[in-house]
C-alpha cells in the first residue's frame, strides 16, 4: 500500500486509523516545514519514532533527567563514556549499572510518545507510506503501541489544545506565582477543583470548589508544575524540565492560570518571585488515581471488533494515486467506519437502556466520542430510530444524503454482524 498526500487532504488520525485497520507494517514519513519525523508500524502497531531535529537518542538522557531516573553527573559520565566508545547511550546506562533496564525501557517509550503526540499539533506538511515485508526496531526496549489507544489521546490533545493556546500564548511567556488568602492542598487528580474544560466553549473559568471552600485543591502534577512558575523561567523552559509531557504541562500551566494561581510577567523578564505566596499542603495527597474515562475503553473496543471483521471495508483499500477521485474514496472508506462504530454504540445503548436513544448525541460520552459522529467532510450523520429498526445514513462531500454510505438495521438483529449488500459496486451496510 502506497500511501501519500498532505495533512490538509488527510488529517494524523484517519492516517493511523487506516494503517491500524489494515494491520500495516512500514514507514510513515511526515515532512513539515520545521522537521521531519518518522513513525515506525508493524502490524498497525507504533514500534518507534523520531524526528530529525529531536533525535530519539539525543533526547533520552533529557528524558531521564525530567523523570527524575538519571542525575546530571550520571548523564555527564555516560556522556564522556559514549565519546570515548561511541556505543549507544542506552547500552552505557545500562551496562555499567547506571539505571535499570526497565527504567530504560520506559524512557524510551515514553520519547516515542511524545513525538508522535506532538505530530497532531501540525496543521500542515506531507506523508508518505512505505509499506515493508519486515522492519526493524529496539524490540528488548519497545513494546508495540496500539494505534487505537494513540488516537484516542490524540483526539483529546486536538480537543483542549486550541483551549490551552487561548491563554498559552507562546512559549516565551514568564509566569509568577500570585498571592492567595486561600490555603493550597494537595489532591488527587479526581479530587481537585474542577475546570470548564469543554471543547466547544469559547472560554474557560473555574467551577465551584470541592468541599472545604477556604481551600484550593490542585493535582499533584499541577503541584510539581506550579513548583516551576518562578517568574523567571518561561513557557519553553518550564517544558523542559518538567516530568511531564508537552501537553500535560501546557494544560497544568493552563489550569493554574484559570484557578488565578499565577499570573503573567509583563516587562520585565526577570520579575520578583512572590514571597507571600501561601505554602502548600502535601499531607492531604489523595492515594486513589484517575480511572480512565469509559468512553476510551467503549471506543476502542469499537475500533478493534472493525479489526478483526473479515468484511471490514477497508480491506479492499487502493493505493493513494488516483488525485481527488482517490481521497474521495479513502474518506468514504473512514466516513462507512464511523457508521459502523455508531451503529454499534446504538446496540450497546439499547442492551443498557432496554431502548433506541433518541438521538445519537445521547451516545456521548459513555459509548462513543463526539468526533465520531461527523464524517470526513464535517457532516452530521442523520439518525432515525423506527419502532422496530433505526437507521444511520451518511453524506456525500457535497452535503446530499448517500445512498452508498446508509446503515439499516432491526433492533432485534441489533448485535449481528452487518450482511453483505448485494451490490459490490457501491459501499452498503444493510441488515
Amino acid at each position: 500500500m502506497a500511501l501519500e498526500g498532505t495533512l490538509k487532504d488527510f488529517s494524523l488520525a484517519d492516517i493511523f486509523q487506516l494503517i491500524g485497520l489494515q494491520r500495516k507494517t512500514g514507514v510513515l514519513t511526515l515532512r513539515g516545514s520545521d522537521d521531519t519525523v518518522t513513525v515506525t508500524f508493524l502490524d498497525g502497531k507504533v514500534v518507534g519514532a523520531d524526528s530529525l531535529t529531536k533525535r530519539l537518542e539525543n533526547r533520552l538522557g533529557t528524558v531521564l533527567l525530567k523523570t527524575g531516573t538519571l542525575t546530571q553527573d550520571q548523564l555527564n559520565r555516560a556522556l564522556e563514556i559514549q565519546r570515548e566508545t561511541l556505543q549507544r547511550l542506552g547500552f552505557i546506562l545500562t551496562h555499567y549499572g547506571i539505571i535499570s533496564a526497565e527504567s530504560l525501557k520506559a524512557a524510551i517509550q515514553l520519547q516515542i510518545m511524545q513525538i508522535v503526540y506532538r505530530l497532531f499539533r501540525w496543521k500542515d506538511g506531507d506523508y508518505h507510506f512505505s509499506q515493508e515485508t519486515t522492519i526493524e526496531y529496539d524490540r528488548d526496549n519497545v513494546d508495540p503501541i496500539a494505534a487505537e489507544s494513540i488516537l484516542m489521546e490524540g483526539a483529546r490533545m486536538m480537543d483542549e489544545w486550541p483551549i490551552i493556546e487561548k491563554r498559552i500564548r507562546s512559549y516565551d511567556m514568564v509566569f509568577r506565582k500570585k498571592t492567595t488568602e486561600q490555603e493550597i492542598v494537595v489532591v488527587g487528580a479526581d479530587e481537585a477543583d474542577e475546570i470548564d474544560f469543554e471543547p466547544d466553549a469559547t472560554t474557560s473559568r473555574k467551577k465551584k470548589p470541592a468541599a472545604g471552600g477556604d481551600k484550593i485543591r490542585i493535582s499533584q502534577e499541577e503541584k510539581s508544575i506550579y513548583d516551576l512558575v518562578d517568574g523567571t523561567r518561561n513557557v519553553g523552559e518550564i517544558v523542559e524540565v518538567s516530568r511531564h509531557s508537552e501537553f500535560d504541562t501546557n494544560k497544568a500551566l493552563y489550569e493554574l492560570l484559570t484557578r488565578d494561581l499565577i499570573e503573567e510577567v509583563r516587562g520585565k523578564r526577570a520579575a520578583t518571585v512572590s514571597q507571600a505566596t501561601t505554602p502548600v499542603d502535601e499531607t492531604e495527597v489523595a492515594q486513589t488515581p484517575v480511572p480512565l474515562p469509559l468512553v476510551i475503553l467503549l471506543t476502542a473496543l469499537a475500533i478493534a471488533s472493525l479489526v478483526t471483521s473479515v468484511k471490514n471495508p477497508l480491506n479492499s483499500l487502493k493505493p493513494l494515486t488516483g488525485g481527488s477521485s482517490a481521497v474521495t474514496s479513502l474518506q468514504k472508506a473512514i466516513s462507512l467506519q464511523r457508521i459502523q462504530a455508531i451503529g454499534q454504540a446504538i446496540d450497546r445503548y439499547n442492551g443498557v437502556n432496554g431502548a433506541l436513544p433518541a438521538r445519537l448525541q445521547d451516545l456521548v460520552p459513555d459509548y462513543i466520542s463526539t468526533s465520531l459522529l461527523t464524517d470526513p467532510w464535517g457532516n452530521e450523520y442523520k439518525y432515525l430510530p423506527r419502532p422496530e429498526r433505526y437507521l444511520v445514513v451518511g453524506f456525500s462531500p457535497d452535503g446530499k444524503a448517500d445512498t452508498d454510505l446508509f446503515l439499516s438495521r432491526a433492533i432485534s438483529l441489533a448485535v449481528s454482524t452487518p450482511a453483505t449488500p448485494q451490490n459490490t459496486g457501491g459501499i452498503q451496510l444493510v441488515d
